[in-house]
């Protein structure tokens, strides 16, 4: 048991004497199951290839509040992912503070607050897409953290203003290069402003963390170039480093027709990592009881240029050394990807709702591809993902 989730039980039995002036347990829960095709033979897109399948984005989910008086509550939340290679079982695990109208805060297992709809990604009813931007929700970040969050929120004339601020670690794996990498990140902290007026809503943050990857491959051989005195190129392979995250989030709703958009700017010190700027701006409108929205998004990669240190042309063991230095970067190499993706929503009852999409997906260079493709298969980085829901609340 981690030590922060061992503290957090110490102190809910510590307070667990409060006098219980609400005394409620609340359940609640909802629930997505998905249906996928991809249009290219012998091709993976995030889970999805060219057979019919369930198993990427469909979850069933459950949460419990229990009220310990007016100002302490604890809630946890229990998921269950059909994609094997998901994590399931506890994913939020926090107490909560009111320590006044205006001031919260939340100490445990949190959802990561990375992006404007990081605290419902997996609630499909609460968008209109079945599957966030790809671009965006989508790299490489991760989902909750361990440590504390406290959310101030004021009110002038029409207008309503907050300021979040949190602090903590985590570690676990992310997808890199294709491949599950494990990473650690200490001093964890972010500051987030938003402001809310009529049906406008500006969303800005900041966030920055001391990131550890746990790449045995590039380590082993950071240490075969400072054996060589290679100093400047076994620099270069530095796997710890701090990680910055800026965010910029816009949303206009007057509930005829949406239009939202994000952008995210993700760098790190670490040389061989990419620098990945993305977006996506989507519009909709709402008709009855139906949702017709349509989707850009944009992701581009920038990776700083391997040095120039070891020397070339003079000995085939140099040569070798130089080639695999060159590799590590180039099959860091964050692909570009753009997609247009059209949906359709139908609300057929005011917790169950159905969806259709349609994208169309473009990658460009780069090696770090959200496509995972047969060694023998030729393919142009061009195809088209379909997908029908069911969402579900309760």
């Amino acid at each position: 048991m981690r030590p922060i989730i061992l503290k957090f039980f110490i102190l809910f039995l510590s307070i667990s004497h409060l006098p219980l002036m609400a005394n409620e347990l609340n359940f609640s829960g909802y629930a997505r199951v998905i249906a996928g095709y991809l249009d290219e033979e012998n091709t993976d897109f995030k889970g999805y290839d060219d057979s019919i399948s369930f198993e990427p984005s469909s979850l069933i989910a459950l949460q419990a509040e229990y009220q310990f008086s007016d100002k302490w509550s604890a809630t946890t939340q229990l998921i269950a992912r059909a994609d094997k290679d998901k994590d399931s079982g506890i994913e939020w695990l926090y107490l909560t503070y009111q320590a006044t109208d205006n001031l919260q805060i939340k100490f445990g297992k949190l959802r990561a607050p990375f992006f404007s709809m990081s605290d419902y990604t997996d609630v499909g009813f609460a968008y209109p897409w079945i599957n966030l931007p790809y671009q965006v929700y989508d790299n490489f970040l991760f989902r909750t953290f361990e440590g504390a969050d406290l959310i101030y929120k004021f009110n002038t004339d029409n207008v309503e203003l907050s300021i979040e601020a949190y602090i903590g670690q985590e570690d676990g794996d992310v997808e890199f290069n294709n491949n599950q990498t494990g990473f650690t990140a200490r001093n964890l902290r972010g500051l987030i402003g938003k402001l809310n007026k009529n049906n406008f809503e500006f969303r800005i943050a900041h966030y920055q963390g001391n990131l550890g990857l746990n790449i045995s491959e590039v380590t082993e051989f950071q240490q075969t170039l400072y054996n060589l005195n290679f100093v400047q190129s076994a620099d270069s392979l530095d796997t710890k480093g701090v990680a910055k995250v800026q965010q910029i989030g816009i949303v206009y709703d007057n509930l005829d027709y949406f239009i939202r958009s994000e952008w995210v700017n993700i760098e790190t010190d670490l040389d061989f990592i990419p620098k990945i700027q993305s977006y996506y701006v989507t519009g909709g409108f709402n008709y009855a009881h139906f949702t017709f929205h349509l989707t850009f998004a944009d992701s581009k990669g920038e990776v700083k240029s391997p040095l120039q240190e070891i020397p070339i042309g003079y000995d085939p063991g140099l040569d070798q050394l130089a080639e695999a230095y060159n590799n590590i970067f180039l099959t860091s190499a964050a692909t570009d990807m753009q997609s247009w993706t059209l949906g359709a929503r139908w609300d057929v009852l005011s917790n169950l709702a159905l969806k259709a999409e349609f994208t169309t997906i473009e990658e460009g260079n780069g090696s770090n591809s959200f496509f995972d493709t047969d060694e023998n298969t030729t393919f142009d980085g061009k195809s088209n993902l379909y997908l029908v829901g069911l969402e579900w609340v309760f």
